[in-house]
């Protein structure tokens, strides 16, 4: 039986380039913080044009493996997730635009920040404690101004997700504070929401203070989960 012809996707030039360079630097031919040999050089290594080279180090700048400024040779930096996150946006955006995709990032939001509220009882100093007091007191003169309450709103949260002190956890949580934004402005809008999300913050603040991991855990997972309530319904008002 003949076997049905196969379309076969061309790779371009640049995305080689890349793969060695990436391979280099995973093989230790270049460090963090070294730079990058010259376009020149790279074009005669690789013997290319200087179009392709460029496309290239756009691609790992973009990847967060490089930095680039005009006139200086690319330079290797230290990686982190931030590009990684930030390449995801436009999906993340898109699934966001769904009911199903709400549901799927408030479920991951929820796993997410109650392990980080978990984690922080463990880790949480008198010096946190202090600061994260004072956004609950701030937060409770602001009951009456929607946007100044949504901005101490995400800064108590980012102050937990910061006690891990682990880089990834805190990008994480940074994209998909903004990710979910359009959610929280949407429930605050709700009369009497930001009081009870007062509350709740209260209630986190107080199993915290205990560095009682059980206790944060499930006020966080409550929290959260009102949230969620509050804007699924909102959401099927507005589609019905």
């Amino acid at each position: 039986m003949e076997r049905p012809r196969r379309e076969i996707q061309r790779r371009r030039v640049h995305e080689d380039i890349v793969n060695y360079l990436l391979e280099d630097i995973k093989n230790g031919v270049y460090q963090i913080g070294e730079e990058l040999p010259s376009e020149r050089d790279l074009m005669n290594e690789f013997q290319v044009g200087r179009p392709a080279i460029r496309e290239s180090l756009s691609k790992l700048e973009r990847m967060g493996i490089i930095n680039t400024r005009p006139g200086a040779r690319a330079k290797i930096c230290n990686p982190t997730v931030l590009p990684l996150l930030k390449e995801m946006g436009n999906v993340v955006e898109l699934n966001l635009q769904t009911s199903e995709g709400q549901k799927i990032f408030q479920e991951a939001r929820c796993f997410f920040e109650s392990a980080l509220a978990r984690m922080a009882a463990k880790r949480i100093d008198d010096e946190r404690l202090k600061k994260l007091k004072k956004v609950l007191e701030t937060e409770g003169t602001l009951l009456n101004d929607m946007m100044a309450f949504a901005d101490t709103d995400l800064e108590f949260h980012e102050m937990i997700a910061e006690v891990s002190e682990n880089p990834v956890f805190i990008a994480i949580f940074h994209h998909m504070g903004r990710w979910l934004l359009e959610q929280r402005m949407t429930t605050l809008s709700v009369a009497g929401q930001a009081a009870r999300a007062l509350e709740a913050h209260a209630q986190i603040y107080e199993a915290l203070l205990a560095h009682d991991s059980d206790k944060v855990e499930k006020a966080m997972v409550d929290h959260l989960q009102q949230v969620q309530d509050i804007y699924q319904s909102i959401i099927q008002k507005i589609t019905q």
